[in-house]
């Protein structure tokens, strides 16, 4: 029996602890009625007020909906004040919603499995190829970032060449970087769908802090994985989906649910009760309910600055003004020009008499004495700026290696506040190191800000520089060489939570917040 049946038969032992949970949600459920687990038929994504007072507002729906269907209510309140629109008109796009689909999956361990990944990103590619949109594909890995972009259906076969990478042990760090992949998208339609084998997560202590990464994105977020606490949390937290993999009616729910997702867009185009002037300031709460159950709000304002702004936005606005503040430019500049002449001649006028003048006494910086004096001043400030600052060219170019990292999206790191070096063996095992200052230098010099009693480490061994909020390991020329993770650092490296250093015989953690 292969991993994945396995792990199957486990996910279904670990769902026994979780009936205490599942009989609380009946009970509430019995309480309180089923609207409370009620999935909203509808929902609001964008809206233009710029052909104020005409409002275009744009509808996700979960059904196939027209305005014939149910009877549509808009009310606009100013400070309590209600008024109904009676005239609006609803279209419905023909269509589906273009929407870019992320999916994470992690590797295969044998031929079985990775004919389910490929056979599942098959059918998602084919989701969004449906809807006219994109797909992207990341491999979790721990050691690298794996990212695929415009990846066809067709291509998707058990053929493709999927990389076998080693199970990851900490799978939010790969969606963290997927989520950085998703806030250079500008669409307004974004799935991020994220499959786990593992039922341990190493990095879940992110979780809050992920989820709200997620959350500022706006998108949908859908989680594959076993029945766990931290999965459960995960998508509590993101206000997301959650599919148990072992269930087999997750598959057909899933599918139905990208399909909702890819209907075509409705919008609904309405003119406001209240015309209001565009140089005012106001704030307009807006309630639109559509037949008895679906309530919708948004709030607008309408205000001096965002109608100049609507205004300067127009084309037939925005270039006749350039055109006319290019020719004033060019108008004062031409006029002003002239008045450099008389500033010029009454130079060379001034400086006539003083050439006449032989009783003027001479000038003491032309003499070959004062220019000995000034050339040997010179050349020990020189040698002193070179004694301090010896090591400008060294740092130039160590800054200049930094830049390079820091534009580079594998090596971009994490920021943190706050980071800590925690000694995790030898005597003085659990002492701990603040770094407070933007460069640290460790070794056994005392010239060092942390100072190791080994004699295998170096006066000067390695150094940790802040960068951005990033902090990076540089490994200081040393014989030995220093160890992160296991692996020789060859070159600057970013720093993340729970990374293992070792320099000498001494292993240290780092710790970020």
């Amino acid at each position: 029996m292969n991993r994945l049946q396995n792990m199957v038969k486990n996910w279904k032992r670990q769902d026994g602890s979780f009936y205490k949970f599942k009989f609380v949600l009946i009970f509430l459920s019995l309480c309180f009625g089923r609207e409370i687990f009620a999935e909203k038929r509808f929902q609001i994504m964008d809206w233009d007020v710029s052909g104020y007072p005409e409002i275009q507002v744009d509808l996700k729906t979960r059904i196939p909906f027209s305005a014939s269907d149910s009877e549509i209510q808009i009310l606009e309140d100013i400070s309590g004040a209600k008024k109904v629109s009676t005239s609006y008109k609803l279209t419905t796009d023909s269509e589906p919603t273009p929407v870019h689909f992320y999916l994470s999956i992690p590797s295969y361990a044998n031929w079985e499995e990775k004919t389910w990944l490929v056979h599942f990103a098959a059918n998602i590619a084919t989701i969004a190829e449906k809807s006219g949109g994109k797909f992207f594909l990341n491999v979790q890995s721990d050691d690298q970032f794996l990212f695929y972009e415009g990846i066809p259906a067709s291509k998707l076969s058990p053929s493709f060449s999927l990389p076998k990478e080693k199970e990851p042990k900490y799978p939010l760090r790969s969606w963290e970087k997927v989520i950085g992949r998703i806030q250079s998208d500008s669409n307004v339609y974004r799935v991020m769908i994220v499959v786990s084998f593992e039922t341990d997560w190493m990095d879940k202590f992110r979780i809050a802090e992920f989820a709200r990464k997620v959350n500022s994105e706006n998108l949908d977020f859908i989680i594959i994985a076993p029945t766990t606490i931290e999965t459960t949390k995960l998508a509590s937290y993101v206000k997301g989906k959650f599919y148990p993999i072992g269930r087999q009616e997750s598959y057909i729910e899933l599918y139905q649910e990208l399909n909702h997702l890819i209907l075509p867009k409705v919008r609904l185009v309405y003119l406001s009760p209240w015309n209001l002037s565009l140089w005012k300031n106001n704030e307009i709460l807006t309630d639109i309910i559509i037949g008895e159950g679906d309530r919708l709000s948004f709030k607008y304002e309408i205000s001096f600055l965002h109608s100049f702004y609507r205004k300067a936005k127009d084309p037939l606005v925005f270039y006749p003004f350039l055109l006319f503040s290019i020719i004033l430019c060019l108008s004062v500049l031409y006029f002003l020009r002239g008045y450099s002449v008389p500033i010029l001649q009454e130079k060379k006028t001034s400086t006539k008499p003083e050439e006449k003048n032989t009783h003027s006494p001479p000038n003491r910086k032309n003499t070959p004495a004062v220019k000995d004096f000034e050339n040997e001043r010179n050349k020990n400030e020189l040698e002193v700026y070179e004694r301090v600052y010896g090591d400008s060219l060294e740092r130039a170019r160590e800054n200049e290696i930094i830049s390079q990292m820091i534009e580079r999206e594998e090596v971009s790191g994490e920021s943190y506040s706050t980071a800590v070096l925690i000694l995790k063996e030898g005597v003085f095992a659990g002492t701990q190191f603040s770094i407070r200052s933007d460069e640290v230098l460790i070794g056994s010099g005392e010239s060092c800000e942390i100072v190791l009693q080994d004699s295998h480490i170096e006066p000067i061994h390695a150094k940790v520089k802040k960068v951005r909020g990033r902090y990076l390991l540089f490994d200081c020329a040393s014989e030995s060489g220093v160890s992160l993770n296991g692996k020789k650092l060859l070159r600057p490296k970013a720093l993340f939570d729970l990374d293992e250093i070792k320099i000498g015989r001494t292993l240290i953690s780092f710790r970020g917040r």
